[in-house]
C-alpha cells in the first residue's frame, strides 16, 4: 500500500509539474509587435497579395504590416500563376527574408491548369525559401466549385514540407458581397479580414524568430 501511495503521489507531482510547464509555455508568447529585433517579412504571391480590388494602403499585408508595427515587403503581382511565381522566388530570396507568406495558385484554378504542375511549383517554391533559411505560412486558395481540387493538394504539400497552411483563405468572404470588390478579389473590409485570418501564424513564426 505505502508503495502504491508513493508512485501515487509521485505521478501527481510529475502531472503538477507537466501542467505548470505547459502553463508557462502557453503563456510566453511572443508577437511579432513585441519583439525588439524585428524579422524581415516577405510577402509573395498574386492579386490577393497585391490587394487588387482595395485602395492604397488597404491590402491584408499592409493591414498586417500596421497591427505588428513590421515592415512587410509586398512582392505580391496580378497574374502570376505558380509557374511564373516559381521564376520570381529568386527574387524573395535575395531580400534574405526570415518569414515569407506564401499565395498562390488562384490563377493557375482560373487558368485550369494542371494540379499536378501547381503542385510541383509550389512545393519547389517552398523548398527554395526553407533553403535559405526562412520559415514559409503557406496560404491556400480555393480551386474551384463545388468540389475543390486544391484542399488535397494543400494539406499534402504542408504535410510533406513541414509548413504551416492556412487553408482556403477566402472562405466565407467569397459569398459575402460586402466583403468583395468583385467575384474573386476581396474589398478593404475584405483584406483586414485575410490579415486576421494569417496573423495568428505570423506571430506564431515571429515567436520561433524570436526564441
Amino acid at each position: 500500500m505505502k508503495a502504491a501511495y508513493v508512485l501515487i503521489s509521485l505521478a501527481a507531482i510529475a502531472l503538477i509539474g507537466g501542467g505548470v510547464w505547459f502553463f508557462t509555455r502557453s503563456e510566453k508568447v511572443a508577437t511579432c509587435a513585441e519583439l525588439s529585433m524585428k524579422p524581415v517579412v516577405v510577402a509573395f504571391g498574386d492579386s490577393l497579395v497585391e490587394g487588387y480590388g482595395a485602395g492604397s494602403g488597404e491590402d491584408f499585408v499592409s493591414v498586417l504590416s500596421r497591427d505588428t508595427g513590421i515592415p512587410i515587403q509586398n512582392l505580391g503581382r496580378s497574374g502570376d500563376t505558380t509557374a511564373t511565381g516559381l521564376k520570381r522566388v529568386k527574387d524573395v530570396v535575395a531580400l534574405k527574408p526570415d518569414i515569407v507568406i506564401v499565395l498562390l495558385g488562384g490563377n493557375d484554378a482560373l487558368q485550369r491548369i494542371n494540379v499536378a504542375e501547381t503542385e510541383q511549383n509550389l512545393t519547389e517554391i517552398l523548398r527554395t525559401i526553407k533553403n535559405s533559411g526562412a520559415t514559409p505560412i503557406l496560404v491556400g486558395v480555393i480551386g474551384g466549385f463545388p468540389s475543390d481540387p486544391f484542399a488535397p493538394v494543400f494539406k499534402r504539400i504542408a504535410e510533406g514540407e513541414r509548413v504551416v497552411l492556412i487553408p482556403n483563405i477566402l472562405s466565407g468572404l467569397i459569398t459575402n458581397k460586402s466583403l468583395m470588390s468583385d467575384a474573386i478579389h476581396p474589398n478593404a473590409a475584405g483584406y483586414t479580414k485575410v490579415a486576421e485570418r494569417i496573423r495568428p501564424e505570423l506571430d506564431k513564426a515571429c515567436t520561433d524568430f524570436g526564441g
